[in-house]
């Protein structure tokens, strides 16, 4: 097994069984280190279009949108005819402040080698191990990837998106990884080709990518308002980690939908963009729609162009329409399968001769953009007070809302690895900062201050009760914009709950907060959108070798079906009990707590981790772990004997099945209470 896969699954264990504070198996550097910038407004803004044609559709899409439960739309916006006739923003949220946009990306990435084509710089059929003469891959075969592959996500390599977390030296595990195929025989999506080609363009340029496309992509486009994240080589990540806003990504749509054209300057080669938007790759086992072009979807009655990231980040360009819309979520899904995309496309697909509106239409869709997802806020705002008294400054319009009293002061958790950071996003950074210690609620004149502390940091978060506040915290060398909403409510047994919303405008997630009563103290319950679902994914592209798989197989016998994927869920979802520090003895009860929670990990875990650890040993190493102290007596040798099972001939059977059957002893011991 290849050393990034085994150091993924060490990461999953840490994360979600052992329950480390700190589960990182490779080095940490900050990424996002810097916020969004204030943005202007570039496109004319025509509510409806001209006269108002397309207000109706437009409102009847927006609300359809709003419905679908699988649907959670941050900004839209919609161009046609050079002006943008629809764009709405869910609350808290802004068309201009940059927004992760995670695999549209890509297309970036591949309109940076369209100028290195366009400088004839580059040949799209050279060997990409051609710019990287010191590796020497251990299959041959690697030597004809060429560029064409890595765009068209027809490499063949395994080294892909789980190595983020498994490994630090990117380029040399891709080329130094196994092939699932031989080069250009099918279509496999693989963020780590982006990787590839961003390595490639600094090694053409002489220049970083960002500064390359500063200069080619984003001066011309009027984009001043950019961030492309670096991998641990100190390159741009390529396949994700820009940073765009809304509007700006509607730019290079624009500009491909015009051909490379925008605002009459020619930006890109028509030859490039028509090569690029030509399908390339049968996606059809991935997307029942959609080709692959390069680093660019197509749908395969040749008249849509997307551009497409995971969790709902979508531009969307209609030949046959003439519309072009850029698209913010958090979604709970990883491709092109979107309800939010499939609703777009439903509305805005029309044959223009088939719409009409009224100047009532225009005021429906006015009143609809205004309170976009407003009913899909799940957390409800109070409202200023209202009178002669509050208009002329005698009572505060906003008074302190009194429920929260009740909850106010500070508690201490037992050790944990949960953070305010949605975990989805620290797995995603590898950032992770110790787990949440202490806790505060408190009033400060007619503030309500949340005040968390995760390792050696606290964060002190003024939370809104009337509107979302603004604020800008540093995780681990990280920056993000965070806004708060906290409201008081009843549960369905009409106990006090205490829900703080916070939003992260420049990423897709979100985390809530629920804070409940208990005993000596408080139940803090985390949960995040997107959550586990996406997660789940990622498991499941790690566990498909045969060695991890019968490894799983083996504990869920002895822990239950579906042990680790509820162990991911628990992370994603952690609830803390929290003990008052005005609790006597508090420091102590926290202690002693600790103590007892470690050993209660510990035993739990040791089956797993031992299981584990004796399925990432190498056969050629496996007699010298057992001398050296691993697992011992016979479990060590029911293992070492299947280990041929496991292990069959890849020639015998390729193309195959593998079955493993387990021998009576082996199966009583998972069923025993060893």
């Amino acid at each position: 097994m290849e050393n990034y896969k085994k150091k993924a699954i060490r990461f999953l264990v840490n994360l979600s069984i052992k329950e480390e504070k700190d589960p990182r198996v490779v080095k940490y550097a900050p990424g996002k280190t810097v916020v969004s910038k204030k943005e202007e407004q570039y496109f004319l803004r025509k509510p409806g279009g001209d006269g108002g044609k397309y207000a109706s559709l437009l409102t009847a899409m927006l609300s359809e949108l709003e419905k679908e439960e699988r649907s959670n739309v941050h900004s839209i916006m919609v161009m046609k005819d050079g002006s943008v006739i629809a764009e709405a923003s869910a609350d808290g949220y802004d068309i201009n402040t940059f927004h992760l946009a995670h695999s549209m990306s890509k297309t970036v990435t591949g309109i940076a080698i369209g100028f290195l084509y366009d400088e004839n710089k580059i040949n799209l059929n050279s060997s990409a191990l051609e710019f990287f003469p010191e590796i020497k891959p251990r299959d041959p075969r690697m030597k004809s990837i060429t560029v064409m592959d890595l765009l068209s996500m027809k490499s063949g390599v395994s080294f892909a998106e789980i190595g983020v977390v498994s490994d630090s030296e990117w380029t040399r595990a891709f080329f130094e990884s196994t092939l699932e195929f031989s080069p250009s025989e099918r279509f496999k999506y693989n963020s780590m080709n982006s990787y590839i080609l961003a390595h490639i363009v600094t090694r053409i340029t002489g220049k970083s990518l960002s500064e390359y496309l500063g200069e080619k992509l984003f001066a011309p486009l009027g984009i001043e308002n950019y961030l492309f994240e670096t991998g641990p080589e100190g390159v741009e990540k390529g396949g994700f980690g820009l940073y765009l806003s809304c509007e700006s990504f509607l730019k290079i749509g624009v500009m491909i939908a015009n051909e490379g054209i925008f605002n009459d300057k020619r930006i890109l080669s028509k030859e490039y963009i028509t090569l690029m938007t030509l399908p390339h790759a049968d996606a059809s086992k991935e997307n029942p729609e959609f080709d692959y072009g390069l680093h660019v979807w197509v749908n395969r009655n040749g008249n849509e162009i997307l551009l497409n990231g995971m969790l709902g980040q979508n531009v969307w360009i209609s030949k046959e329409s003439g519309f072009v819309v850029s698209m913010n979520s958090g979604n709970n899904e990883l491709f092109t399968q979107s309800p939010s995309l499939a609703i777009v496309r439903k509305y805005l697909s029309l044959n223009d001769s088939s719409i009409s509106s009224d100047k009532g239409d225009i005021k429906r869709l006015k009143e609809k953009v205004s309170r976009f997802f407003s009913s899909r806020n799940g957390i409800s705002p109070l409202e200023e007070k209202r009178g002669l008294v509050y208009f002329f400054g005698i009572k505060n319009r906003r008074p302190f809302d009194t429920k929260w009293n009740t909850v106010l002061g500070e508690y201490a958790f037992r050790d944990n690895n949960a953070s305010i950071l949605p975990l989805f996003v620290r797995t995603m950074q590898n950032n992770f900062l110790g787990g949440i210690e202490k806790l505060s609620l408190l009033r400060v004149e007619n503030v309500l201050i949340l005040s968390v502390t995760e390792g050696s940091n606290t964060y002190k978060i003024p939370i809104g009760l009337y509107e979302y506040t603004d604020n800008v915290l540093t995780f681990g060398g990280e920056k993000y914009i965070v806004r708060a909403l906290g409201e008081f409510a009843l549960d369905e047994d009409k106990n006090p709950i205490y829900k703080i919303k916070l939003i992260f405008p420049e990423l897709p997630n979100t985390r809530f907060i629920k804070i409940s009563h208990a005993p000596d103290g408080i139940t803090l319950k985390l949960t995040e959108y997107p959550n586990e679902k996406i997660a789940e994914s990622f498991f499941d592209s790690i566990s498909n070798d045969s060695k991890t798989a019968f490894a799983i197989s083996l504990i869920e016998k002895k822990m239950g079906d579906g042990f680790f994927k509820s162990k991911i869920a628990a992370a994603f979802n952690p609830t803390l009990n929290g003990i008052s520090t005005a609790t006597h003895n508090w420091e102590s009860v926290i202690t002693k707590d600790n103590l007892k929670l470690a050993e209660e990990r510990e035993k739990s875990s040791r089956f797993i981790t031992s299981l584990i650890s004796k399925f990432l040993t190498d056969k050629k190493d496996s007699e010298k772990s057992s001398a050296e102290g691993g697992l011992k007596g016979f479990f060590a040798k029911a293992l070492s004997l299947l280990f041929d099972k496991l292990q069959p001939s890849p020639k015998e059977n390729e193309g195959e099945e593998n079955t493993i059957e387990l021998s009576d002893d082996v199966i009583t011991f998972l069923d025993g209470d060893n």
